[in-house]
């Protein structure tokens, strides 16, 4: 009897992990099954079609979006990834009252509304007589990226031994050298991580955008968003099939480096 009262809050638990995983996972099942319907609605199925990724390959516009979104992406992702790394190397020389007055000024955007943040922006970018573009749109996301990458890199950095630049400087390195041979090795998973995440992040951004994108530069949310008025097709969902497809072969391809490196470094373990 005690063991079957045992058991049951690990029975709850497990069902409780796969009603999570299915929820998680079944509406990108239904996104990649509805993007082979050859229905011209999505809630009716009218047959196994790949017609779909046909139109998709046709459709300018939504190409363009994409293309703007990954651009705008990886630039901002770039450069958010940039900034954490010199703001955690800028951190960890100041003092600590320094330091909680610099990272409370850099983490603020993230309490802060995000829709706040585009109105000031949108104000700031209207003073200056800025032209709303691919510009403003960088900026726009990287005061939104910044902070999380920032937040990773510095977690990362601070987990590093102080006595590491003192050894490479006895070992005859620069501050450059010792930055480039030893600093950023040790944080090169950090900044991927950060980069994917900062990448995601605006890659998705839609509240942003609104208010900082321009004429010729809409993003493929804001684009999506705007076919909703006149109805989604199961075009959508074929783009959305290649992106979850793309996303796959990402983690995939990254999962199988992290366990070919540590097979490796389990063949260098001495027996």
């Amino acid at each position: 009897m005690k063991s079957v009262v045992k058991s049951l809050p690990d029975r709850a638990t497990g069902w409780l992990a796969r009603a999570v995983i299915v929820f998680l996972y079944v509406p990108i099942v239904v996104v990649v099954v509805l993007s082979f319907n050859g229905s011209d609605v999505t809630y009716k199925w009218a047959g196994f079609s790949t017609r779909w990724y046909g139109v998709l390959a046709g459709d300018t516009d939504l190409l363009s979006a994409l293309r703007i979104s990954a651009e705008v992406g990886v630039a901002s992702a770039t450069l958010a990834t940039a900034g954490g790394l010199l703001a955690a190397m800028g951190m960890a020389r100041l003092g600590r009252r320094f330091r909680v007055a610099f990272s409370g000024g850099l983490f603020l955007p993230l309490v802060i509304p995000e829709i706040v943040l585009g109105v000031a922006l949108l104000a700031v970018f209207g003073t200056l007589r800025a032209d709303l573009g691919l510009t403003t749109l960088v900026l726009g996301h990287l005061v939104v990226t910044l902070p999380y990458a920032a937040l990773i890199v510095l977690g990362a950095h601070g987990a590093l031994d102080p006595a590491l630049d003192e050894a490479a400087a006895d070992l005859g390195c620069n501050a450059w050298q010792g930055f480039r041979r030893v600093t950023l090795p040790l944080l090169r998973q950090a900044l991927v991580a950060a980069w994917l995440l900062c990448f995601t992040i605006s890659f998705g951004n839609i509240v942003m955008s609104t208010f900082t994108s321009g004429v010729g530069t809409t993003t493929l949310p804001l684009r999506v968003y705007s076919l909703l008025k006149g109805g989604l097709t199961p075009e959508i969902n074929a783009l959305g099939t290649l992106l979850v497809l793309f996303t796959f072969l990402i983690v995939l391809g990254a999962g199988l480096r992290q366990m070919r490196r540590i097979l490796v470094g389990g063949d260098r373990t001495p027996g």
